[in-house]
């Protein structure tokens, strides 16, 4: 991924691009900038471009890596608290087994599951299932929630 200013975005694509990197869903981003769902998809795509991503995965750990999480100057009416899991982050690590951290770095690097399931000689079924149980063990409700926590516990480098 590309190393490009943020000073290139427009302000609404700062503030989208901040609600991502909360984890929240296109939905979730359209509701608090009382947008559509399809201007947040156009704001994305333009992100991506702009700063050199493929997906929603690496924008938010772009995000993350400039600085870009104060949601509060994105959307004041945004509660404070963010939907990926941060609490008691030493006691939900150790609950996952070393295949559901292998597969959770993976993810955590933007693999697709189809290469998880390649590096790690497993069935994309098989990585499906073990997104499955992650996303239950550390209460993620989608992969860019998950690819946050992992950054958040270290997996992901």
């Amino acid at each position: 991924m590309e190393e490009a200013p943020a000073e290139n975005l427009t302000c609404r694509e700062l503030d989208v691009l901040r609600l991502l990197a909360r984890g929240l869903s296109n939905r979730l981003i359209a509701r608090r900038l009382d947008i559509s769902e399809k201007t947040a998809k156009n704001h994305l795509s333009s992100i991506y471009s702009k700063i050199g991503a493929t997906d929603r995965i690496q924008a938010a750990l772009y995000a993350r890596h400039v600085g870009l999480t104060d949601l509060e100057e994105a959307a004041p009416s945004a509660p404070a608290s963010a939907p990926v899991p941060q609490n008691d982050v030493q006691r939900a690590g150790p609950a996952l087994t070393a295949r559901e951290r292998a597969v959770l770095c993976l993810l955590a690097r933007g693999l697709s599951n189809r290469l998880i399931a390649r590096r790690l000689d497993i069935s994309e079924k098989t990585v499906k299932n073990h997104l499955s149980s992650i996303y239950l063990k550390i209460g993620a409700a989608h992969r860019t929630q998950a690819a946050l926590y992992a950054q958040d516990v270290d997996l992901a480098s």
